[in-house]
């Protein structure tokens, strides 16, 4: 679908969908806004501008999403092996799981944030310490004993559907690059990821965002082995960064575009004042461990108890991120308990 004369927004499945269903999803999407319950499709961005091309997030390494991504540059005059840069707004699978085969393709340019960057050694090609401080991690949170290896595996199945590649070009936000007559800013919005960015386009009110602004749903901002200080912290102020942007279309990596940036900005800072209240909520006179309040809070998908292990310790690791955001404004303490860290109200 072209969103301006040389920018279009293409579609590549998740693994357990077909091409044919995902863009039947994303068409009943645009028509009928809901709050989803599962992403069935990533939304990479083609620039192709003056012999210029560039790439915007890619899907997973799948035959499938390749193919899609394959037929959808098509369909705009160009193909994959026309690449030359390969910008990543955040190295989650969905994003950054065809990067290693556009590289072999294409031979393009692939750019990451540095602080995304310093992790993807660990995360796919050396994933065997991940787990093991996964797992400690998970107790140290109260996840019972015998939950404690199926969560700490976490999404280490899917990594068969990672192709990952070290970056070419590490940023740090604030850099500009063009493509054609296209000037973009790299703005750097970490909390759903450390290194995640977005991009602006001033001249043409464009902003590219990723997963830290959707439409309908937030993104997982969670605490776990990779992550340091207050993820959600970052995130909030991140969602200060731009809302005085001057935009007028947002095109995110999941769900359908949209023109209302500083509506939907309020919407998640007001979801997420919600969320904290319930936490607090949550958290027992004498004490709570992560996993014994993520228990507790309502989320829009259902109980925690029965959640797959991929999904419960992203719920235990967003709690610990409201929870940390709680501490870091002085609403809730921590003390640890023998090898247990406990959360108690103010």
């Amino acid at each position: 679908m072209q969103i301006v004369e040389g920018i279009y927004q293409l579609l590549t499945p998740f693994p357990q969908f077909t091409f044919e269903d995902a863009r039947a999803l994303r068409r009943q999407l645009q028509e009928h806004p809901r709050v989803t319950k599962g992403l069935p499709y990533v939304l990479p961005y083609m620039i192709r501008d003056r012999g210029e091309t560039a790439l915007v997030d890619c899907g997973w390494n799948t035959d499938s999403a390749y193919e899609a991504l394959e037929v959808g540059m098509r369909e705009h005059g160009s193909h994959p092996a026309d690449i030359q840069r390969l910008v990543i707004t955040h190295i989650h699978p969905d994003h950054y799981g065809m990067a290693g085969r556009l590289k072999r393709i294409a031979d393009c340019e692939v750019v990451v944030h540095e602080k995304d960057a310093e992790i993807i050694n660990t995360r796919y090609f050396a994933p065997k310490g991940l787990t093991e401080s996964m797992s400690r991690f998970m107790q140290l949170n109260g996840v019972p004993e015998m939950d404690t290896p199926a969560m700490s595996q976490g999404s280490m199945n899917m990594l068969g559907n990672v192709a990952p590649v070290p970056p070419d070009t590490e940023v740090k936000g604030g850099e500009r690059f063009t493509v054609g007559g296209f000037d973009f800013e790299i703005i750097w919005t970490p909390g759903h990821s450390p290194g995640h960015i977005c991009l602006y386009e001033p001249n043409r009110k464009l902003l590219l965002t990723g997963d830290h602004i959707l439409p309908t749903i937030t993104p997982n901002v969670s605490i776990h082995t990779q992550t340091h200080g207050s993820p959600l912290g970052d995130y909030m102020r991140s969602l200060e960064k731009l809302a005085d942007l001057d935009v007028e279309h947002v095109l995110p990596a999941h769900e359908f575009d949209t023109k209302e940036l500083k509506k939907r900005i309020l919407e998640i800072e007001h979801h997420h004042e919600e969320r904290l209240d319930e936490m607090v909520r949550c958290v027992d006179a004498g004490g709570s461990t992560a996993w014994e309040v993520a228990g507790r809070v309502q989320w829009a998908t259902g109980r925690l108890a029965d959640f797959e292990p991929f999904m419960q310790r992203a719920a235990v690791g967003e709690t610990l991120a409201h929870l940390e955001y709680l501490f870091e404004v002085g609403r809730v303490a921590k003390v640890m308990r023998g090898k247990q860290l406990y959360w108690l109200p103010i």
